[in-house]
């Protein structure tokens, strides 16, 4: 009896051995950013990101639209027509990006299964950056509300202030 019950012992350890959790998606595995992702910084504003295994194309108010190659070393993106490099932490729906120029990013996956947008357009005039732009707009505006900035109607937002005086408001109101 005393044998039978080392055996199951024995049994139900190697078991639970062989059934320990997975390791995480490591950083330096490039399919761990591949997909779409929003930010929003008081510095920057609120950026999406459509990051593909070859290219980050980005797309914010302040700069427009943006494609640039980079690849993955390490635990590390570079971009490799820019002098950057962020060291990448992946949290699986957010990474984290510590730059080489000191800066910091926080990208949160969109969490709808189909977000808005397929692809940023590089079209100005087309149709679908017209269609792009007005969701990414409601967007904008979303971000800006949870960082306690209000727009009070967004019909207004045509003639209203750009986010950088948007932003100038709520860091001048502290």
């Amino acid at each position: 009896m005393r044998t039978i019950l080392y055996c199951f012992a024995v049994c139900i350890s190697i078991l639970s051995a062989c059934n320990s959790p997975k390791a995480k998606n490591g950083n330096g595995n490039k399919n761990s950013i591949i997909g779409k992702w929003h930010r929003f910084s008081t510095a920057n504003g609120y950026s999406e990101f459509d990051i593909d295994s070859q290219s980050v194309v980005f797309y914010n108010q302040k700069v427009g639209r943006f494609k640039l190659p980079y690849k993955i070393e390490n635990d590390s993106l570079k971009y490799l027509t820019k002098d950057y490099e962020a060291k990448i932490t992946n949290y699986g729906d957010s990474l984290l990006l510590d730059g080489n120029d000191g800066t910091q990013a926080v990208l949160h996956r969109f969490k709808e299964p189909d977000i808005p947008f397929k692809t940023i357009p590089e079209e100005k005039d087309s149709l679908s950056f017209a269609s792009y732009i007005a969701d990414f707009d409601k967007r904008l505006i979303g971000e800006f509300e949870k960082a306690g900035i209000k727009i009070s109607n967004p019909m207004e937002k045509q003639n209203s202030p750009a986010y950088e005086e948007l932003l100038k408001k709520k860091t001048g109101s502290r």
